[in-house]
């Protein structure tokens, strides 16, 4: 896949330089191919191509001069010498334009390359104060909309929107149906516009110059640096730019006073001038990508950061720009349950009947929390079957502790929650003995991966593209444990709601009395008993014959000696054919909790979410405070300690997960495969 590059309103001059070895004369000339209307290609291995336009050509001699050498090329192409700019580049950096301002850009240009020479001519753009010149160098390819942008024009040379980004690479490939905003490649340059630019404060001023710096590959260092007066320049000698900025009288914002944005660097200084590495601000560049895709590793970091700034990342590196930048997007992680107070009693406040149960230390550090919306609790007692599923998993994060779910069927058989709590850890007060005592408890639902496949399977994901999809289907939910518990209630409350809203509207759609999953079971057992012998016998009992064994049916009582009637309400296969023996309907003995009656008693309740244009905010000194002033109770984080043993990597099964038995194509025994296959082959 190519990616086209193409300079607006100029001209473009493509000068092949090849040295001719044929004999000594011929050492001191170069052949130069001149290209012009054409436009640059930037394949997708990074090589960088020429294509259209129209052709001429010219030697020219290794002693020429600056202007020698702009006279003669643009005597050839018929331009204007003063409104024309030039660049080259060198053979071990083909992307990199640098200027030919002096005769020493000449020489440089011919020492070090020793084959070819690009030369790039393009309009001249003036620069003063206020604008923003275009630096010399590749425009770098970043993706954040966190920089300030500015309208002021785009540089000549830019890469069009198809070229490799951030985005465009590994995980962040099935990020491209989310709304992240992809910026143009030269953004950042401009994330500063020119004098009397200002900012919010001196954080974010800085913040501007490092991804400035970033763009434009070059090294800065402050002369001065305090809140209220900076002085920015670049640390090559006698290099002309400089940045001041001063605080606007007894505020924090910041305005910009001298903005000289011209850069006087020489071929050697190409790598003293290369940007540092600084975690904090060169993690605005990925703020997107972990927002969109929290899966982005820091390995994959290191390689975009090679590949399109020039800068070498260490695994720690980038390991911390990561970790930056999901504190910009989270909050930081101590501030996680100050808020929690608040958000239950707005939770109580909007859902009358709820009962929300918050349990803290003596020392204001978190413990537990319990939620059961008021609709959860009127569906599950109106309709609902006595039964309740309970399942617990980790939490991720600084803190870890547990999240643990209660739910419950509704009439068509699917998953109907109940309630949820957060506990600080897994421990023996929270146990399921100690809650249920000698009740039953033997009745788990399966895990959302034990289903994956058969969701997948009803939607078609086969092969790659399907891994793509099913990445994309898990993507939404797969890294929820990583947010705040604040976060986690609000999107727990937008995903209840839309629910709940879905199944009631599919409950309209019912073809009968049952819903379509109880049909789908119906239709199943009628077919399994249709060849099943009847035998009737007195008093509504009936005997249903399956080889040896006589199974007793009972009409009235709905009972059969198999107990499958009694346990789901359902009609057995055996007692489908005593029923279509008798000429009567199977749906008429379903049991009334799967009827549609009673899907909409379960969900004819109310339900709203929290209302949070008013939510106070944490300040910096730790404080819960409204926009009025008002401060609010706020928690501290639980107490942690590091537990026993090996941490746990993968979460314990359900004891009634069916596997699938694999078996060795070496040895033909199970329980192993080919590759991990240690026994002896006759």
């Amino acid at each position: 896949m190519e990616s086209t590059c193409i300079i607006p309103q100029s001209f473009v001059v493509v000068l092949f330089l090849t040295n001719l070895y044929v004999n000594k004369e011929m050492e001191e000339e170069m052949f130069c191919y001149i290209h012009e209307g054409g436009e640059l290609v930037k394949t997708a291995v990074g090589s960088v191509e020429y294509k259209g336009g129209r052709t001429n050509c010219s030697v020219v001699s290794k002693n020429i001069s600056q202007s020698e050498f702009i006279s003669k090329v643009c005597g050839v192409l018929n331009l204007d010498s003063n409104s024309i700019k030039l660049e080259f580049t060198v053979k071990f950096d083909p992307s990199c334009l640098l200027p030919l301002h002096n005769d020493g850009d000449i020489v440089n240009m011919f020492k070090f390359n020793d084959m070819f020479c690009h030369v790039y001519i393009s309009q001249c753009t003036e620069c003063g104060d206020d604008l923003i010149c275009p630096t010399s160098g590749p425009t770098p390819i970043v993706a954040s909309n966190s920089a300030h942008v500015s309208s002021i024009g785009e540089p000549s040379l830019h890469i069009s929107n198809e070229s490799p980004t951030i985005q465009s690479f590994g995980f962040s490939q099935r990020c491209a149906m989310t709304n992240t905003v992809q910026l143009q490649p030269s953004w950042f340059e401009h994330s500063i516009v020119g004098s009397g630019h200002t900012f919010p404060n001196a954080s974010e001023f800085r913040d501007a110059i490092y991804l400035m710096s970033l763009a434009g590959k070059f090294r800065y260092s402050y002369k001065r640096n305090s809140p209220k007066h900076m002085t920015v320049v670049c640390t090559i000698e006698d290099c002309p730019w400089k940045i001041t900025a001063r605080a606007i009288g007894d505020s924090n914002i910041v305005q910009l006073h001298t903005f000289r944005n011209v850069h006087n660097h020489c071929l050697e200084d190409v790598v003293l001038s290369q940007p540092l590495v600084r975690s904090t601000c060169a993690s605005l560049v990925i703020d997107d990508v972990i927002r969109s895709t929290p899966e982005y590793q820091p390995c994959q970091i290191c390689k975009d950061f090679v590949r399109q700034h020039g800068i070498q990342l260490t695994y720690l590196q980038a390991w911390q720009m990561k970790e930056k930048a999901k504190e910009r997007i989270y909050g930081q992680p101590k501030n996680y349950y100050k808020l929690l107070p608040w958000m239950c009693e707005r939770m109580l406040a909007t859902n009358p009947g709820s009962s929300v149960e918050l349990s803290y230390s003596d020392d204001d550090h978190f413990e537990k929390l319990f939620v059961a919306y008021s609709i959860s609790i009127e569906g599950f007692v109106r309709g609902c079957r006595p039964i309740i599923a309970i399942d617990s998993a980790h939490m991720s994060g600084p803190y870890g502790g547990a999240i643990f779910s209660a739910t419950s069927y509704d009439a068509n058989d699917s998953m109907f929650p109940l309630a949820f709590g957060v506990m600080s850890s897994e421990n023996y007060e929270d146990c399921v003995p100690e809650v249920f005592g000698i009740e039953n408890h033997a009745y788990c639902y399966r895990h959302l991966k034990e289903n994956l496949s058969s969701f997948l399977s009803k939607h078609n994901t086969r092969g790659n593209k399907g891994k793509e999809n099913a990445l994309q289907f898990l993507d939404s939910i797969a890294y929820g444990r990583h947010h705040s518990i604040c976060n986690f209630l609000l999107e727990h409350m937008s995903k209840l709601a839309s629910m709940l809203v879905k199944h009631q509207e599919e409950s309209k759609n019912w073809k009968g009395c049952i819903g379509p999953k109880i049909e789908a079971k119906v239709q199943e057992n009628i077919a399994k008993g249709a060849v099943y012998p009847v035998t009737p016998f007195k008093n509504g009992v009936f005997g249903v014959c399956i080889g040896r064994a006589l199974l007793n049916v009972d009409i009235l009582n709905h009972t059969c000696t198999c107990r499958g009637w009694q346990m789901l309400g359902i009609p057995c296969e055996h007692a489908t054919a005593v029923i279509i023996s008798i000429g009567q309907n199977v749906t008429d003995f379903v049991d009334d909790c799967y009827k549609y009656l009673m899907q909409e008693l379960i969900y004819g309740g109310f339900f709203s979410c929290i209302e949070i244009h008013d939510m106070p905010t944490v300040d910096d000194d730790g404080l819960v405070r409204s926009i009025t002033g008002e401060v609010f109770f706020s928690l501290k984080p639980p107490h942690t300690k590091r537990a026993p043993g090996r941490p746990r990597k993968k979460r314990i099964e359900s004891q009634f997960q069916d596997k699938r038995t694999v078996y060795c194509s070496r040895c033909h025994m199970s329980g192993h495969n080919r590759k991990t296959c240690k026994n002896p082959l006759p």
